[in-house]
């Protein structure tokens, strides 16, 4: 569904990433870990349009993605989250979800809302409608930033740090909603530090050390890896 060739990109004299190439499959689960600065959030922005790769392909399907803008890249059905969840404050968390939709155009508004309505009983936000983004928890904005990428439905998606901050019972939540995404059919690249979480749900795993891939595998072949172990997880692996 996505591939990933001979990618690099420098910024100024840093290599941030070096010929990485892999691919994801239709309907895969994976988790991109590594240690920080390895290159995560540097291959997830070369995949949405944010930064233009230096080197390399990349394809979605029989799309060339290379150089194209964000809300291009959008529109082939790839949906995207942030470290920092990207919300609009002063609206309530209605509108919030009605915006991707409203942009999109696909939907009436008496879709909209319905869809709206689903997604928010879904997360267990229901109760919140109304209320202002500013007045969310952290995790209840990391849930919110989901449920507005799947207003629009993509088939694909890639969340930065979606578990960062959050509340261990929200955390619990947030786990069950993306492992339904799962089962009805959504590919995930997951980023995530909260190593227990990722070898959780994840089916398999992608490990980056400074912009360069070292291997990939099934969480118990990474959890054994001793390139993995000496580069990121360490002596005291509590995966």
């Amino acid at each position: 569904m996505l591939q990933i060739v001979g990618i690099a990109k420098n910024f100024g004299g840093l290599q941030a990433l070096r010929d990485v190439t892999v691919s994801f499959g239709r309907g895969e689960f994976v988790g991109l870990i590594g240690p920080n600065g390895s290159g995560k959030t540097t291959l997830l922005n070369c995949i949405t349009g944010i930064y233009r790769p230096d080197a390399g392909t990349i394809r979605f399907g029989n799309a060339e993605m290379s150089g194209l803008r964000p809300h291009k890249i959008f529109q082939l059905g790839i949906g995207r989250t942030f470290q920092i969840s990207k919300v609009f404050n002063r609206l309530s968390v209605k509108q919030n979800l009605n915006i991707p939709a409203l942009t999109e155009g696909r939907l009436d508004r008496e879709a909209i809302d319905a869809r709206a309505l689903d997604i928010l009983v879904t997360i267990r936000m229901d109760h919140l409608v109304d209320t202002p983004a500013e007045s969310l928890s952290g995790g209840q904005k990391k849930l919110l930033e989901i449920g507005m990428i799947m207003m629009t439905d993509p088939q694909f998606l890639l969340l930065d740090e979606p578990f960062g901050g959050v509340h261990p019972e929200l955390k619990t939540q947030l786990e069950n909603y993306l492992c339904e995404l799962h089962r009805c059919g959504k590919t995930i690249i997951l980023i995530s530090h909260e190593m227990p979480s990722v070898f959780r749900i994840c089916e398999r795993l992608v490990v980056l050390d400074r912009g360069v891939l070292i291997t990939e595998g099934s969480p118990d072949e990474i959890r054994a890896d001793e390139r993995v172990i000496n580069a990121y997880l360490g002596g005291n692996n509590e995966a």
